[in-house]
């Protein structure tokens, strides 16, 4: 039978391989004027370290977290991504910055994939006998799924009343007077408030994208 150890010490050292290249590509977006956030990096190689060392303590966290990163990324792409980056917009990234935008979506993929092989790894037989034995709880992460779908859900149910609502077409034609008719346009941000409102509208077709800050009374 697998010793549990030799599964902590392989998800470990895939976590602590995945948080310095997350690094490294976060330079990288940074030093390229790039836009990249991440909630991995740093955070991902201290899990890794202290798995490789064999902490049972740290499997739990790092279950939960996996559990509802995961829920939370599906979702995300599901229901977030098409009302910021609608197909026509993704298409034109990629045409128009090919290199960043490939790395963005397969660094996506990966972070898919770790978290699904983690979650796996570390919900497996030896693992869980050795939770159970050191008088740690076994019980699948239904807290941390249910929270992740709960924020998605909610993240999508704003972005949709906010964005493709009366304020999000305001901004879009204020976007469209000072361009015209041959771009195609996406609400990215709004903010308004007593009687003001911003937004900032993506103007874009196959040859260029625009950024478009827009200012409105109402």
């Amino acid at each position: 039978m697998t010793d549990y150890r030799a599964i902590l010490k392989k998800v470990g050292f895939a976590l602590v391989a995945f948080g310095l290249v997350d690094i490294a590509f976060m330079m990288y977006s940074v030093l390229n004027g790039q836009s990249y956030s991440s909630s991995f990096n740093i955070f991902a190689v201290i899990a890794g370290v202290l798995l490789i060392r064999g902490s049972l303590g740290t499997v739990r966290v790092v279950t939960w977290l996996s559990a509802f990163m995961l829920t939370g990324f599906i979702g995300a792409i599901v229901l977030i991504v098409p009302f910021l980056q609608p197909i026509g917009l993704l298409v034109a990234q990629t045409k128009i910055n090919p290199v960043p935008s490939i790395l963005l979506w397969l660094m996506a993929a990966v972070v898919l994939a770790l978290l699904g092989w983690s979650y796996r790894q570390l919900r497996s037989a030896p693992v869980l006998d050795a939770l159970k034995a050191s008088g740690r709880s076994t019980a699948m992460p239904k807290v941390a799924i249910g929270a992740g779908i709960t924020l998605v859900g909610f993240l999508a149910v704003m972005l949709n009343m906010t964005l493709n609502g009366a304020a999000g077409a305001k901004a879009i034609e204020l976007a469209r007077q000072q361009l015209g008719p041959s771009y195609n346009y996406a609400t990215q941000s709004i903010q308004w408030g007593g009687g003001y409102g911003r937004a900032v509208v993506a103007a874009y077709n196959d040859n260029e994208i625009k950024y478009i800050p827009v200012e409105w009374s109402e």
